[in-house]
């Protein structure tokens, strides 16, 4: 065998990763490590804003079809008083349930302690209980007042967090004004070829956004008016509030969907007990929610979203942790808006690709 054709001993070594490739992970990290800060120590500002960023994608069209019949500032003030009415009808509706619950907690407790106490004696003898110390309170009591209180402890929370609906409600005007001026500003402040890719981009942000949006909204209100009807002909508590929050919780992919149903089931059982009407209304709602999700939500949102099923789990949990449930709630927005972005910068194209679904 010829000498040249002996295997080499030497170790085979990894070619060294370029400088420029460590730089921009550097960058990248530092970016997201400094951005991450920032959201969290500026949450009262931002957040607002980003919600009224979405809500003024949500209202655009019709804002568009206002300004063809009415001057900029009758179109804007015609939103404002609308917007303005929902918000305060919204507002009235949390504050009043929970205010009602506020008073009505132990009156609830009680109730609930009925119930803990009915699934022990069903459950063949089975307690929850056992042998309660001297001094010592039973378990149900103590189950069931901490059911009761941290349900109100929510509502209040919703009712505290109102002030900063109104700071995006605000925020929403002004974007509306200034949407109309956005795309001659950038002709003004870029040159022609950089300002039609700038604006390039922000179109097809905007059609996406809108169509998500506009998908969103009509499918979550096929779910929350049915669901509203079946709970007030039934005449569970807070029927009204529980339509609201299935609403907004459609809004929020796989987890919204089992929080609108669990709290006005658990109310339910708290006020009707394990009857044949619990199981009518359960059996309704949960036939609703069944629907919207098989049938409705496909037929009307289609591939609006564009990303993967994992990419949405992801990003429900970074914004979830840093926002809590207004941070789900922008979740998905914000990642098609990051992709889209990413789709047009060269660098990151590679990382859109694996974002989107297909």
């Amino acid at each position: 065998m010829p000498e040249n054709s002996a295997p080499d001993p030497s170790p085979r070594t990894l070619s060294p990763v370029p400088l420029s490739a460590v730089r921009v992970a550097a960058y990248v990290v530092a970016v997201a490590a400094g951005g991450w800060f920032l959201l969290g120590e500026l949450t009262v500002l931002f957040r607002p804003l980003l919600f009224a960023v979405l809500s003024t994608y949500t209202l655009m069209p019709v804002y568009l079809r206002l300004r063809k019949h009415l001057p900029t500032s009758a179109a804007v003030g015609v939103l404002s008083v609308a917007v303005t009415a929902v918000f305060a009808a919204v507002a009235v509706s949390v504050t009043a349930s929970a205010l009602t619950l506020s008073e009505n907690e132990s009156v609830w407790r009680k109730r609930a302690m009925e119930r803990v106490r009915e699934v022990s004696d069903w459950a063949h003898g089975f307690s929850v209980v056992g042998p309660v110390p001297p001094g010592q309170r039973p378990t149900e009591e103590v189950f069931a007042e901490r059911v009761t209180s941290a349900l109100v402890e929510q509502l209040r929370a919703v009712a505290i967090g109102l002030p900063e609906i109104f700071a995006g409600v605000l925020y929403l005007l002004f974007l509306l004004v200034e949407s109309a001026r956005f795309p001659e500003r950038v002709r003004r402040g870029y040159a022609p070829e950089r300002a039609a890719d700038i604006l390039t981009v922000f179109a097809q942000i905007n059609t996406s956004i809108i169509a998500y949006l506009r998908a969103k909204v009509v499918s979550s209100l096929w779910l929350a008016v049915p669901v509203g009807v079946v709970l007030v002909v039934f005449g569970v508590p807070f029927a009204l509030l529980w339509a609201a929050l299935t609403f907004v919780c459609n809004f929020i992919p796989y987890l919204g969907s089992v929080v609108a149903y669990t709290l006005p089931m658990l109310f339910a059982t708290v006020e009707f007990g394990f009857t044949p009407q619990l199981a009518v209304v359960a059996g309704a709602v949960f036939a609703v929610h069944l629907l919207g999700a098989a049938v409705v939500e496909p037929l009307i949102l289609g591939r609006a979203v564009g990303l993967s099923p994992l990419v949405i789990l992801a990003s429900l949990s970074v914004w979830g942790i840093l926002w809590g449930i207004p941070g789900m709630f922008l979740a998905v927005p914000l990642t098609v808006v990051l992709k889209i972005v990413f789709e047009h910068l060269p660098a990151t194209r590679p990382v859109a690709q694996l974002l989107s679904d297909g």
